[in-house]
């Protein structure tokens, strides 16, 4: 096997693997994915694009002059996660008549230029497929987190969870109000046993976000009362890009669910999902998608529980960075 490189000229090739291993993926229970990608021109279109991002890097493995199998990673810096790659949907292929532990070997000679140059979490986002995850899981990687669609066609409307409570959508005047909302998922992620951090320079931005959510074109937001008390907040965005790989396009996203704790288990998340739902079902939406955190008991249980099916997860490699200096070469004197 020999490793080099990954070139534009390879798009086409590489394409051809993506393209079938979506295909056999998706046909294993992951029906809800975009079934565009099943053609040819649609997964070169998601390959081109994510090769054509900012410092993305990618190694090849050829057999007798045939591409079997690449990985592509995009080097990234920001101060939430500091210096840290991601692995995208697009970003591996493989010819299905070889072994997944191909992928290893990739990773390992990738993995070490990244590590080389200091990034040392390796974020890795693919669809859930036990036997797609098993070799990321023995280079290191664990889950963080799930990536579910709810078929809408599959919803029964007609029985509200709570009819005590009461809800309505988020107008403009409503921002102060949406924006006490704005500390519940830190605080929630900070706690055990997701243990996040919650930096506290970055609750003000966070604050002001909530308030922007309602300007946004596109965004909906929904909030929920009971006796006369704002206790829930959804708020749900269209997505249109159609080069996404696990979500079609024109669906709806999920994007924050919050409950007060006082409020919890009195049913004001589920009407939240049903009034939403409804009215997103109205407007022709036909999948709903959302995420969050696996070590998240709240959320993981809940959406599970109202028939979110994980199409993807988001796998993580935290390499120790005193790597750099302890190599087993180094000997105090």
């Amino acid at each position: 096997m020999e490793f080099v490189p990954f070139q534009e000229s390879m798009v086409e090739a590489g394409a051809k693997l993506l393209w079938e291993n979506y295909r056999a993926l998706r046909g294993k229970g992951l029906t809800l994915l975009p079934q565009r990608f099943e053609e040819l021109d649609s997964a070169q279109e998601a390959l081109q694009r994510l090769l054509t991002q900012p410092r993305t890097m990618g190694l090849a493995a050829f057999l007798k002059g045939e591409l079997r199998a690449y990985l592509l990673g995009t080097p990234t810096v920001n101060s939430i996660r500091g210096r840290h790659v991601w692995i995208h949907p697009a970003g591996l292929g493989i010819d299905s008549s070889f072994s997944l532990e191909l992928f290893r070997d990739l990773y390992a000679r990738l993995g070490a230029i990244w590590v080389h140059n200091g990034f040392f979490d390796h974020f890795l986002l693919t669809l859930n497929e036990p036997a797609w995850l098993e070799p990321w899981l023995r280079v290191g990687f664990g889950y963080e987190q799930a990536h579910a669609l709810l078929d809408l066609e599959t919803l029964d409307f007609d029985h509200p969870p709570n009819p005590q409570i009461t809800v309505r959508q988020g107008k403009k005047t409503d921002r102060t109000l949406v924006q006490s909302f704005y500390d519940i998922i830190p605080r929630h992620h900070a706690a055990a046993p997701v243990w996040g951090v919650a930096l506290p320079e970055d609750l003000p931005e966070i604050y002001e976000g909530y308030g922007e959510l309602l300007d946004e074109e596109g965004t909906t937001t929904w909030l929920a009362f009971l006796d006369g008390h704002p206790v829930g907040l959804h708020v749900y965005r269209t997505l249109w890009d159609g080069v996404d790989l696990l979500v079609p396009a024109g669906a709806a996203r999920l994007t924050v669910a919050s409950t007060r704790e006082e409020a919890r288990g009195r049913g004001v998340s589920s009407t939240l999902l049903s009034v939403a739902l409804q009215d997103a079902y109205s407007k022709g939406f036909r999948v709903c998608e959302t995420d969050w955190r696996i070590t998240n008991l709240l959320s993981s249980r809940h959406w599970e529980s109202k028939g979110f099916k994980e199409v993807a997860r988001r796998l993580v490699r935290k390499v120790d960075p005193r790597i750099v200096w302890a190599d087993g070469y180094n000997v105090l004197a």
